[in-house]
């Protein structure tokens, strides 16, 4: 119990800090926060229990952009008790069947929709970067504000594909849409 709870109040202190830090060193790179982000977002994710749970938790990718190249820095970590990995796939709903969550780096609106349409029918969290991701389709949406890396939530579209995001990345949010 007091494990569980360290680890959680650690994982939202590099959450909170990760996304509200002010970056004052140019060598730390914005893909790398990025991708830490992401990583700690997942974490605090709740997916609906599957009949029988998988001993990896599938991170899909459409590209190797320089996004996906940080975020596999994290390949192997724990995610629910699952190793996180990491796989690139095409946009087939066979290919993402797989998938508990995907990334679209410079996605255009007529995937994000796509995806977005198929989270409806599966617990399938859609990512994205870029302004206005979640107008798009996307569940959460990365951008850089002010040298900063925020998020953006619909929290609606995550509740209809039955997951539930903490509390602690809803506080964390730029912007919440219900």
């Amino acid at each position: 119990m007091w494990r569980r709870l360290c680890r959680t109040i650690l994982s939202a202190w590099l959450l909170a800090w990760s996304c509200h830090a002010a970056w004052a060193a140019e060598a730390v790179d914005e893909n790398e926060v990025k991708a830490a982000v992401i990583y700690n977002l997942l974490l605090f994710v709740q997916w609906p229990p599957l009949a029988t749970p998988a001993p990896r938790f599938h991170f899909c990718v459409l590209d190797e952009g320089a996004l996906t190249l940080a975020l596999r820095r994290h390949e192997g970590k724990k995610v629910l008790g699952q190793t996180l990995d990491i796989s690139r796939i095409g946009t087939t709903p066979e290919e993402l069947d797989r998938c508990a969550a995907v990334m679209v780096e410079a996605g255009s609106a007529g995937l994000l929709a796509r995806f977005g349409a198929l989270a409806r029918t599966r617990a399938l969290l859609v990512i994205a970067d870029g302004a206005n991701a979640i107008d798009r389709g996307a569940m959460i949406g990365l951008h850089t504000d002010g040298g900063r890396v925020t998020f953006d939530i619909n929290y609606g579209a995550m509740k209809r594909s039955g997951l539930v995001p903490s509390s602690k990345i809803l506080k964390l949010a730029r912007t919440l849409i219900e």
